[in-house]
């Protein structure tokens, strides 16, 4: 799924926890959905790429037996 401009985009693991993204101008924002005015996170377009990908390699996939 691509991030749409301007628009925040919601994302869960079919729990509570859940994270909004928002692609902006120049960066992107993350966000917690349940207490989305305590603050954003913003990446550049580069960092963000470089998670996206790290991401898609399985580098931020927890230790099996974790949870």
């Amino acid at each position: 799924m691509a991030l749409r401009p301007h628009v925040w985009t919601k994302y869960s693991d079919n729990g509570s926890n859940c994270v909004e993204v928002m692609l902006a101008s120049s960066e992107v924002l993350v966000r917690n959905s349940n207490h989305p005015k305590s603050g954003t996170v913003a990446f550049t377009l580069a960092e963000w790429r470089a998670h996206t990908e790290g991401h898609r390699l399985g580098a931020f996939d927890l230790p099996a037996g974790t949870l």
